[in-house]
């Protein structure tokens, strides 16, 4: 209200000023040059009175004008950043490719910057909309008048670039990677390693109208963020059909995990010095309508993504709890039941007090749970990892360090991890008889272990010639098909109750 009032007071003080000066000045001057002629004053006086309904109506015509443009001007342009906003970019983009749609190729590039809400609480909250007001300046600064610029949330960016020359059309990667430069260049000067993402699509090959472009582009960036940060990718078709199968798959787990349909399935996991049983891994299962198996690397991240890793973890825990009581494996003749978890669900701050709720019937248990997480999980934030590791291990949870080997700061983190495993990663076992650095990286690590007193899984191990070399590395226990495919609950039990596996166990 405030500033509507303000703008009436611009345009009225004008015409109210200029009307008080004609009437003072123009009725002296009628004055002076008439003298006691009335039929003259008067004629005059309708004269001056149409000049000035002239005059004051032009003055008022303009400054509505100029008021009215500048509103305009104010609704085209984001407030903060000086570029388009989404509605007129479509609009320029279309009446560009209807003017130039046989002369040149067109560049659609949005860029989205990773993790923007953890740098702006970084740099604090003002200084973070004074960075996105000098980042819209770069951007205008640093393309030429034929480039169409326009922010799309607060954190997201769409440039229109036309490619002229040949080179740009047959490396167009470059020109998207050196407007990301641009973007960030801002970040950058404030001391911030930032990166982005993006999705590209090119005219006319992967859209005809500024719609069809900037959707293309919009799956391209989505793939891009699957991919992880700092990645770029290009429209392709099968872009939109990869697209529609996650979306269908991510409403049918949805839907399986409120059913309750998906399903466990345990492998064992032996110790190499007397063949013993050492405990199971519970791994997740899931068929589709067809009955056919859907590996969990490929639902398991889309329940990471789509915010389900919480209600698969409970689904997972509830049914490692329902099969294992089912099956009269909880007196003592399964020492341990290892369980795996998503890096997200470790990372939430109630995890500690979740898990020890989620874990709770098996307190009575003769048997020792064990939650697996990912090197990646551990390390993100340790001293967090460090905490609640220690907390759940007061509780008699253990904890495993999943696929290691893989990870790049392993070594200089896991003198402060307090974990009881570490479970080599199924990668360096295939190769271990063949290749002198997976053996080398076994030997290391269960070498790091001893040092560190603790136990050495290796998991995939398929065949004696594998298990033979895992043993002259002094490795403390293994996992694979040459002990055992994962099997139901009900199968577990009777394979230990017959005892006629590949390895011995004590009678239950």
């Amino acid at each position: 209200m405030q500033k509507a009032v303000i703008a009436a007071v611009r345009i009225v003080a004008p015409y109210l000023v200029v009307g008080i000066l004609w009437i003072y000045v123009s009725d002296n001057a009628l004055l002076l040059v008439v003298s006691g002629d009335a039929g003259e004053l008067g004629r005059l006086q309708t004269f001056k009175g149409w000049l000035f309904i002239t005059i004051t109506t032009a003055m008022l015509f303009a400054l509505s004008y100029s008021h009215l443009r500048q509103i305009h001007r104010l609704q085209e342009l984001d407030t903060q950043t000086g570029l388009l906003h989404r509605r007129l970019f479509l609009e320029y983009l279309d009446d560009r490719l209807e003017r130039d749609s046989s002369e040149r190729d067109m560049l659609v590039l949005i860029l989205n910057i990773d993790g923007f809400t953890a740098i702006s609480q970084q740099l604090s909250k003002a200084k973070a909309e004074q960075v996105l007001e000098q980042l819209g300046a770069h951007l205008r600064a640093s393309f030429t008048a034929d480039t169409l610029l326009s922010r799309l949330g607060t954190d997201e960016f769409v440039l229109a670039l036309p490619l002229i020359a040949a080179i740009e059309r047959e490396k167009p990667l470059e020109r998207a990677l050196r407007a990301r430069r641009v973007l960030l260049k801002p970040l950058g000067d404030e001391g911030v390693r930032a990166t982005a993402c993006g999705g590209a699509a090119l005219y006319p090959r992967d859209g005809r109208d500024a719609h069809g472009l900037v959707a293309a582009a919009t799956s391209a960036l989505r793939a891009a963020r699957n991919r992880g940060p700092d990645h770029i990718n290009f429209y392709d078709d099968r872009l939109t059909r990869a697209d529609r199968h996650r979306q269908n798959r991510v409403r049918e787990l949805r839907d399986a995990i409120a059913r309750r349909e998906l399903y466990m399935h345990y492998q064992p996991q032996v110790r190499l010095a007397d063949n013993s049983l050492a405990g199971c891994e519970a791994l997740v299962r899931w068929n589709d309508t067809a009955d056919s198996p859907i590996p969990p690397a490929e639902f398991v991240p889309l329940a990471e993504q789509f915010e389900l890793s919480r209600k698969l973890s409970e689904l997972v825990i509830g049914r490692v709890i329902e099969d294992l009581e089912a099956a009269g494996l909880t007196d003592g003749c399964l020492p341990r039941i290892s369980i795996n978890l998503t890096p997200d669900e470790f990372a939430r701050s109630d995890f500690v007090h979740w898990l020890k709720d989620q874990l709770a019937p098996m307190a009575q248990w003769q048997m020792k749970p064990q939650i697996e997480i990912t090197e990646y999980a551990a390390l993100r934030d340790l001293r967090a990892s460090i905490g609640r590791i220690r907390e759940l291990g007061a509780s008699g949870i253990d904890f495993s360090l999943d696929d290691f080997g893989t990870g790049y700061s392993s070594l200089a983190a896991l003198k402060d991890l307090p974990v009881q495993e570490l479970k080599i990663d199924g990668s360096f076992i295939t190769t271990v008889n063949t290749d002198g650095r997976s053996l080398a990286i076994v030997k290391s690590i269960t070498r790091l272990a001893d040092t560190f007193n603790l136990r050495v899984l290796a998991e995939g191990v398929e065949t004696r010639e594998q298990l033979e070399r895992l043993r002259e590395c002094r490795c403390e226990e293994a996992q694979g098909f040459y002990f055992g495919r994962p099997v139901a609950s009900g199968e577990l039990a009777a394979m230990l109750r017959r005892n006629n596996s590949n390895f011995t166990v004590r009678d239950c």
